[in-house]
């Protein structure tokens, strides 16, 4: 089958090597040309040199930031004579939605998922990927052809982006703090399992895209108003922790957390796991500074 892939950076790669590698043929499309170019040279496939090129018979798969991902979308969907699949995999979806509401109202297909795994994934066994606002069997056809092996979870719009500004703009927002921590600090490095597990988020948010800390993620107002909470959080917590007797309030909210989330097991595996050659050649680099 014929695939358009439209935006070829990191997940738009990983899709456009996914379906190559199970037989599919491609269209290439990115607003920065030489990267669909390249992408083209790799995997195999055809440049597109706009949008408008890609054949309505052809499922478009569009791996683009946040806030580019809806005007596309409205494009297609505005010029198409037939009825397209558009296959959207951003992280957040709330700023699509009438984007989505409006294909759908003119007879397209729109399937929104997030795959909650990275580019570095060898395929998409053993993965999770999260179907929003799923509303026809034709979508779950589509995400089929492309991620047969995942296991999807159904989530609504608002659910969804209410998880993801924990599960990823927080995140990254810490792990970026900690890095600039580091960066101002760091004298030596010791290597502890703590600070492994620290490192690992840092590593990241640091290999992240620049449009991601310039994109809906980072920086609405949603993420924002997680942000200030959070900074307020560790205000306090600054401040408990230079007075005495103020942390029971916080080791019942911790211990709160230990028994919802299953956090013993989770340290429990993390003193099981070895620490990888790239880790220690990371403490080293950092030794030598």
């Amino acid at each position: 089958m014929l695939f358009t892939i439209i935006g070829c950076g990191k997940m738009g790669t990983w899709f456009a090597g996914r379906l190559r590698s199970t037989g599919h043929s491609l269209l290439l499309h990115d607003a920065v040309r030489p990267r669909a170019v390249r992408l083209a040279r790799k995997v195999g496939g055809e440049v597109l040199g706009s949008i408008s090129e890609s054949p309505e018979e052809a499922p478009a798969l569009i791996a683009l930031p946040v806030s580019a991902t809806g005007p596309v979308i409205a494009d297609l969907a505005r010029g198409a004579e037939r009825r397209l699949r558009i296959l959207e995999v951003s992280a957040f979806k709330r700023p699509l939605s009438r984007y989505v509401r409006y294909a759908r109202m003119r007879g397209h297909l729109v399937a929104s998922i997030h795959p909650l795994f990275g580019p570095g994934q060898p395929d998409d066994s053993g993965t999770v990927t999260v179907h929003v606002d799923r509303a026809s069997r034709g979508e779950d056809r589509l995400v089929r052809l492309v991620l047969p092996r995942t296991r999807l979870v159904r989530m609504s719009v608002e659910e969804h982006d209410r998880s993801m500004l924990l599960a990823l703009s927080l995140t990254h927002f810490i792990g970026v703090s900690a890095g600039l921590a580091l960066h101002r600090h760091m004298a030596g490095m010791v290597e502890t399992k703590s600070m492994s597990a620290l490192l690992s988020l840092v590593a990241i948010a640091l290999n992240e895209s620049r449009g991601f800390y310039e994109d809906y993620p980072m920086r609405s107002p949603e993420a924002l108003r997680v942000f200030r909470s959070y900074s307020r959080i560790v205000s306090g917590l600054v401040g408990r922790l230079s007075r005495e007797g103020e942390w029971s309030e916080v080791e019942a909210v911790m211990q709160g957390l230990v028994e919802r989330l299953g956090l013993r097991d989770l340290y429990r595996s993390l003193y099981r796991r070895r620490v990888g050659v790239a880790g220690k050649a990371s403490y080293s680099r950092a030794g030598r500074r």
